[in-house]
């Protein structure tokens, strides 16, 4: 697949993503609107059955009050010229002819009526009834706050509302009446963002009065009464852009192992290429009749089809290991391996290299204990490999320097060259199968990036481990560990 193609589908993938995610976020804010309307109108419910409450206690109140309230009445006393009153619970009073006699002269009942109440003292006694009956009283002195705090908890218990709230009562001028401690803190939110209902919406005597209510973590208890619709819709999210992350990953994952095969056939092929072409001149000169008198120059062609045979040898073989890698069938044969040996006998078969290009080996070999168990041929082949790379991915003269030195449970061979160094990005790769570090302007360097997979296949066969330290234009260390004895189960 082109870039141009995989970058397409991730811009239509993530403009998809982008246009899901604005919908559930719309869905979920509309939800959150309606809960708020809900909610709203069920507080007001309850605030208005409270206020309604509140208005029948208080008449069942003034209804007990105004049986026990005085009644007056007035009336002759027949013949013997009294005046008798009855009013309310003080009972029956007689007013003798002598003391009518003092009160002035009235063309009428009604005019007698009002001086005897006026003299008498009962007018005090009814306006005083008149107080009791709360006609007079602010609406503090009217109200029993432990009533209508626990009315209030029973109306939104019963709309299934159990956040927390504060309340308050305040007058048509927003001066508030009754006030409690804990609300004190929030009278601008009670007057601006509560909830209200009239008092005493019925008294005609009474002043204008709200109860208002206000619920300071109201967005909390409506976004906490959605949790579960929300944690689904974020979760499904969430696994939607896990998905479409591991879908582009394992995309670039392929483009690259697409573009890693493609560099590697074509690497292959051009490896194959140049000794097939070489053993094929060198059959046809030996094909000619003047060159088989010649004994020198058979001698260098047959020489030469050996070496280029050879090569094709090693190619194969390198091809091989990795898919033997890969199918788990690598047999090693476990023997004891004299570590300095082993690393003198690859120098002084591979010296020949790094004399051509005019560099040096030199080695530090400070290991006490240099016997571990492992497999000859491979353990060779790791020590081959890592200082090749060395030869070949350095512009100048090459310098190695290998290290040996003692661990706990085994021996640290340690490879440090003058080369082109790897960079941060690349140190993470090199030991990934097919992969190749990038040599900028250097093209003859050759191999099919299988050797540094190679190498940490077979030294984690033998329970070791293998790491880089790298810096670009300064060179490489590489350093594998290898375990005195092997840590699992012997191998036919």
């Amino acid at each position: 697949m082109k870039q141009r193609y995989i970058q397409y589908l991730i811009a239509v993938s993530t403009l998809a993503i982008i246009g899901l995610v604005a919908i559930q976020v719309y869905w979920v804010n509309n939800t959150f609107t309606l809960r708020e309307q809900d909610f709203g109108s069920a507080v007001s419910k309850a605030l208005n059955e409270v206020s309604e409450q509140l208005e029948e206690e208080e008449m069942i109140r003034l209804s007990e009050a105004t049986a026990t309230a005085p009644s007056v009445n007035i009336r002759n006393g027949g013949d013997s010229g009294t005046v008798i009153v009855n009013y309310g619970i003080r009972g029956i009073d007689v007013i003798k002819p002598e003391e009518v006699g003092q009160l002035p002269q009235s063309d009428s009942m009604m005019s007698l009526q009002g001086e005897i109440l006026s003299q008498s003292g009962i007018l005090d006694d009814v306006m005083n009834g008149l107080f009791e009956l709360d006609i007079y009283k602010s609406v503090a002195e009217r109200l029993d706050t432990v009533l209508m705090d626990s009315l209030l908890q029973t109306a939104l218990a019963n709309r299934g509302i159990k956040a927390y709230y504060v309340y308050g009562v305040f007058s048509r001028l927003k001066t508030p009446e009754i006030l409690p401690f804990q609300a004190a803190s929030y009278e601008d939110q009670l007057l601006i963002e509560g909830y209200r209902s009239q008092l005493f919406p019925n008294d005609p005597y009474s002043d204008t009065n709200y109860l208002r209510i206000f619920f300071p973590h109201q967005s909390r208890y409506l976004l906490g009464s959605m949790w579960k619709m929300l944690a689904t819709a974020i979760s499904l999210l969430l696994v939607i852009m896990f998905l479409f992350s591991v879908s582009i990953r394992i995309i670039y994952r392929q483009k690259k192992l697409s573009d890693i095969k493609n560099d590697f056939i074509n690497n292959m092929t051009h490896e194959l290429k140049t000794p097939i072409a070489t053993i094929s001149l060198a059959c046809e000169a030996l094909n000619d009749p003047d060159m088989r008198t010649s004994e020198n120059a058979m001698s260098n062609y047959v020489g030469m089809i050996r070496d280029e045979n050879k090569r094709l040898g090693v190619l194969v073989e390198n091809v091989l290991r990795t898919s033997i890698f890969e199918h788990g069938e690598m047999k090693l044969r476990w023997q004891e391996i004299d570590v300095h040996e082993t690393i003198e006998r690859v120098i002084a078969n591979i010296e020949i290299q790094v004399r051509k290009k005019k560099g040096e080996i030199i080695t530090h070999l400070d290991a006490g204990i240099t016997t571990i168990e492992g497999d000859q041929l491979h353990v060779t082949n790791v020590i081959y490999n890592l200082i090749d790379n060395a030869i070949k991915y350095c512009e100048t003269q090459p310098l190695i320097e290998v290290f040996t030195r003692d661990e706990m449970e085994g021996v640290a061979i340690e490879f440090k060259d003058n080369g082109i160094g790897i960079s941060k990005e690349n140190q993470r790769k090199v030991f990934d199968k097919l992969f190749r570090v990038p040599t900028g302007n250097i093209h003859n360097v050759k191999g099919f990036g299988l050797g540094l997979s190679y190498v940490k296949g077979v030294v984690e066969k033998h329970g070791g481990t293998v790491d880089v330290n790298s810096e670009l234009r300064k060179g490489s260390i590489f350093t594998i560990h290898l375990p005195y004895k092997r840590k699992h189960e012997k191998e036919d």
